[in-house]
């Protein structure tokens, strides 16, 4: 029996351990996303603005404007809060956004 609590006792503190490792290497992959995130999100900034001067001088179709923006929008939803963005919420974003931005480019006819 004293082995058996003895046992238990280890198995506990091993999933214990191991639990907070995961946790650890967890929050150290959201800290690196949110990162990046704000290094990336003045440049998705810089882009839209180009992109905006660049449709006061050449002609470009409505389309284009429109996926862009679709485009411009949805990189917004990660860099509006990049601290939402984390490993468990980052895959449903990225595929809402990639569908976003395809549905915008085949308007285009791209």
């Amino acid at each position: 029996m004293r082995r058996m609590i003895l046992v238990t006792a280890a198995a506990s503190m091993l999933a214990l351990t191991l639990s907070s490792c995961v946790t650890s290497k967890v929050d150290d992959v959201n800290a690196t996303v949110q990162e990046k995130l704000e290094a990336y999100c003045p440049k998705v900034e810089q882009a839209h603005t180009t992109f905006v001067l660049i449709t006061w001088v050449v002609d470009v179709p409505q389309s284009v404007k429109d996926a862009e923006k679709v485009a411009y929008e949805t990189a917004e939803t990660f860099c509006a809060d990049p601290a939402s963005v984390t490993v468990q919420t980052a895959p449903q974003k990225v595929i809402d956004a990639l569908d976003a931005i395809n549905r915008a480019k085949a308007k285009t006819g791209s």
